[in-house]
């Protein structure tokens, strides 16, 4: 069974809600689908305040359907498969949906693996990352009970999920330390992309 929707958004995360919610105040009329597989929503902008002790982890997790826009339809599906020339889409499920207007804004997947031995060591061995909901909170542990000397913050030379966030963590981070007056020798890293 097809389904049509004048506008149909791919992700129900940050930007995806907040095009919705943009398209709903200008026009309360438009039709509206979000295809959003996850029954959480995570603010993830806050994890590098996490890291920083400035934030709980917990404040960060919500009912995604307490921010889907009143008006809009959640199809709690995945997209499989892309037919631009059908103007449609194939979810997961087999549902097929088409569209007047497609915007896709499903976020991007980290993939751990791309650096050898990363996946494994992540969240102990004094390595840790913000971009992880179960991690993020470790970092803070890290900063908080380091007593001087050199800490090395990395910053992928490719796309991610919020470029200022290695710089934000180490800024903070070196603040911290400041006030305690530790002996730092920060430095940030960029690394060139995997093969």
């Amino acid at each position: 069974m097809t389904k049509h929707h004048q506008i149909l958004i791919i992700g129900g995360g940050n930007a995806g809600l907040s095009a919705a919610s943009q398209l709903l105040h200008k026009d309360r009329h438009l039709d509206i689908a979000i295809i959003e597989p996850s029954e959480k929503h995570y603010y993830q902008p806050a994890w590098t305040l996490v890291g920083a002790g400035e934030f709980e982890i917990n404040d960060t997790e919500r009912l995604e359907a307490d921010y889907i826009p009143k008006g809009t339809t959640w199809i709690k599906d995945a997209v499989a498969a892309f037919e631009p020339e059908q103007n449609s889409v194939t979810c997961l499920s087999g549902d097929k949906y088409t569209y007047d207007i497609l915007l896709t804004v499903p976020g991007i997947q980290i993939d751990w693996d791309k650096v050898k031995g990363l996946k494994e060591t992540l969240g102990k061995n004094k390595v840790t990352s913000n971009y992880s909901f179960d991690i993020a909170p470790y970092t803070w542990e890290l900063i908080r009970n380091f007593k001087g000397g050199v800490a090395v913050f990395t910053n992928p030379s490719t796309p991610i999920k919020c470029g200022g966030a290695p710089h934000k963590i180490m800024y903070l981070a070196c603040d911290y330390w400041r006030k305690k007056a530790y002996s730092t020798n920060a430095r940030c890293i960029t690394f060139p992309a995997a093969a």
